[in-house]
């Protein structure tokens, strides 16, 4: 038998956003379908891995590199300083799908930090390297007190959640009046990368990417859950990855071949949402 974990998607399920089960194939990518819901417009895998077919696949390797990874270490560098602009440069913070923690490392001291990690292996791990505090588990599931928690950080990581609704009514119970829910580097599926590759875009990957947001529909996210979007950041320029010239040509000759999309402005999306203070 092989060592492989079976990714053949097997569970089928309903528009996350609005519920709703009428749907338009948007592509097909490594056997996977990718649906457009026809009522909201979120896009999404259908039919995708199983809570089984999860835990295997986020098992080992995924997180391989990302403790020692001098590039990611610059843009946490720079997504903090955009980020304590807007939220502040203190509090209590709360990182989602934090892998080894590695992101909580680069926060200054004056914030008190706190991580949560899907996978076991992963929270142990950086645990044991960073000596950060990572419970394992979904937000959901890990029972931490209301109004408690200043910001609410998931960095790369909504995309790959199976129930984003569940994590967002779970982020605005434990965030404070006025405190701040951050969706950072999320894979933004109506940039010009997204509307131009389509599958070929290359953060397009079923496997692991079971949701690609607009920001129409994170918007819509954010409202149905009491949180407003008061700040939008599309990250790319002044970033490590940026090649603006050489990206544009690359753009407009992948664009008409079948090579993946080259990194581009717009390509990932940052939004900053605020739960309002108590009387407003």
């Amino acid at each position: 038998m092989s060592g492989y974990p079976d990714l053949t998607p097997r569970e089928v399920v309903a528009c996350n956003l609005c519920g709703g089960s009428d749907t338009r194939l948007w592509a097909t990518k490594n056997g996977f379908s990718i649906v457009q819901c026809r009522s909201c417009s979120l896009i999404y895998t259908n039919p995708r891995l199983d809570a089984e077919q999860r835990v295997e696949y986020y098992k080992g390797e995924y997180h391989s590199g990302y403790d020692d990874d001098p590039v990611r270490g610059r843009m946490y560098e720079r997504d903090i300083q955009e980020m304590v602009q807007i939220v502040g440069e203190s509090g209590r913070f709360l990182d989602v799908g934090c892998a080894y923690g590695r992101f909580l490392t680069y926060l200054p001291a004056t914030f008190e930090k706190h991580g949560i990690e899907f996978s076991e292996e992963a929270a142990s791990y950086g645990r044991r390297r960073f000596g950060v505090d990572i419970q394992a588990g979904d937000l959901h599931s890990v029972r931490l007190e209301d109004d408690s928690y200043d910001v609410v950080h998931f960095r790369g990581v909504f995309e790959h959640i199976p129930d984003p609704q569940r994590e967002l009514e779970a982020a605005r119970r434990i965030l404070k009046p006025g405190g701040w829910l951050v969706l950072s580097t999320v894979p933004n599926i109506g940039g010009p990368c997204g509307i131009v590759f389509r599958e070929r875009f290359r953060l397009v990957d079923p496997c692991g990417h079971i949701y690609y947001f607009s920001r129409s529909t994170l918007s819509r996210y954010c409202r149905k859950n009491g949180l407003e979007i008061l700040h939008v950041r599309y990250p790319y320029l002044g970033t490590p990855y940026e090649r603006l010239w050489r990206d544009a040509v690359r753009f407009i000759i992948d664009s008409l071949g079948e090579r993946l999309s080259p990194p581009f402005f717009r390509s990932v999306i940052t939004v900053y949402a605020r739960k309002s203070l108590a009387g407003e």
